[in-house]
């Protein structure tokens, strides 16, 4: 469990250092440079730990079977980032994963990028005339590289697959301080699908048409068909769900602010000050939907509000606390769990009321433990709903409408 506070403290660290640095460039997508013109986009999504990732063929390989020649990549499904990377070989220092590295040079189809050629290259960022990257997290994490265009393949039903072109991504050669504790390890990298143009959904262009939805049970299983879709199937509510839509909000960070007006706790109001949560003109502040933090984090203030509210619903039903390691706010409780859990609902903009339920709590032998945490005064954003808070939900991200999507979903049907 600690590490579920780990991943999100370094997620708090990451948007602090982002605003803090933030670039004014912003990029545009070119989307005649695809070749291709794959009908079905839908990555499978697998887990670790917490992490969500996307199963990605990179390559062509004229040593592997003509439908199968690219090698598969499991890279961590991230909103709040655009670059894709994964790390590649020959490399000075890697984190160990079960996958061999990407063998770029052996790669028909790769292409590496001269020094300030292409539209994504960051601008004179280069090393040995040759477009490069580095992203150094606050936590001290980074991962470092060259820039380069591949062909990106999405297995498909019945076998088949659909492949898109001259994808810019960061061939990975040199990753410092990162790791990663689960063996064997199969994250290889990171999927990048912010509001950027280095994202997938931005790279693939007409073919996503700026749309891509995800669905994550709260409890995983290996067998489990979980996609991230894009494009055309990517809106997949039924007439008989309660859809609840509300505006991005543009921000310093090129991620998914939503505006979050204010918290209720079994029904009851907090009343927090009109525009507390919202980007500060310093461009700190501001709510954002993160798929790489699985705790919920909340202004310290606003969460001590939140933390005496339940611990006062709870008081009040007589169920003592309890410590568990790594949580602030534990409760006794029966296996059954006779008592029902307070309902945590976030308020935002355009009366989308976001129920966390579950998500707000994690189960821990005999309590039950908030899962929301302090996002502590780092200069970065106000709120993050991290990834237990979206888990059975439908999250339809939409850049040309410039909107978000959800709706309650069995998440383990087809999804």
């Amino acid at each position: 469990m600690a590490r579920l506070h780990s991943q999100t403290d370094a997620r708090i660290n990451y948007y602090a250092a982002k605003i803090a640095i933030a670039a004014s460039a912003k990029l545009r997508v070119n989307q005649s440079e695809n070749l291709l013109q794959p009908q079905v986009i839908r990555p499978r999504i697998s887990f670790q730990d917490s992490f969500y990732l996307a199963k990605v063929g990179v390559g062509t390989f004229s040593n592997l079977p003509a439908q199968r020649n690219y090698l598969n990549y499991f890279l961590m499904v991230d909103t709040g980032s655009n670059l894709i990377w994964t790390q590649c070989e020959p490399c000075e220092k890697c984190f160990t994963q079960a996958q061999p590295l990407f063998p770029y040079r052996r790669s028909t189809t790769y292409e590496l990028l001269p020094c300030n050629s292409h539209r994504l290259c960051y601008p004179n960022v280069c090393k040995d005339q040759l477009c490069s990257y580095g992203i150094r997290y606050a936590t001290g994490q980074n991962s470092s590289g060259y820039l380069g265009r591949e062909r990106f393949a999405f297995e498909v039903d019945g076998g088949a697959t659909d492949s898109v072109h001259h994808i810019v991504f960061g061939c990975g050669t040199n990753q410092q301080e990162i790791e990663i504790d689960t063996t064997p390890n199969h994250i290889n990298g990171i999927l990048g699908i912010g509001t950027g143009g280095r994202s997938l959904v931005n790279q693939l262009g007409y073919r996503a048409r700026g749309l891509f939805s995800y669905c994550v049970p709260r409890l995983k299983d290996i067998h489990d068909n979980i996609f991230l879709r894009f494009g055309q199937e990517a809106n997949r509510f039924q007439q008989a769900q309660q859809v609840f839509t509300t505006r991005l909000i543009r921000g310093v960070v090129e991620t998914y602010y939503v505006r979050l007006l204010d918290i209720s706790i079994a029904g009851n109001r907090l009343n927090f000050p009109p525009g507390y949560f919202d980007i500060r003109h310093d461009g700190t502040g501001g709510c954002i939907i993160d798929s790489g933090s699985p705790l919920t984090a909340l202004p310290q203030e606003a969460y001590i509000r939140v933390r005496n509210a339940v611990s006062s619903y709870f008081a009040q039903r007589q169920l003592p606390t309890i410590q568990k390691p790594g949580f602030d706010l534990c409760f006794q409780v029966t296996m059954q769990l006779d008592v029902p859990l307070p309902v945590i609902k976030f308020h935002l903009q355009n009366n989308a009321n976001l129920v966390l339920g579950l998500g707000a709590f994690l189960r821990m032998g005999d309590a039950v433990c908030l899962a929301l945490k302090s996002s502590g005064d780092l200069g970065g954003v106000s709120a993050i709903i991290g990834s237990l808070a979206q888990s059975d939900y439908r999250f339809l991200f939409n850049l040309v409408a410039g909107t978000v999507s959800f709706a309650r979903e069995n998440c383990k049907r087809n999804s």
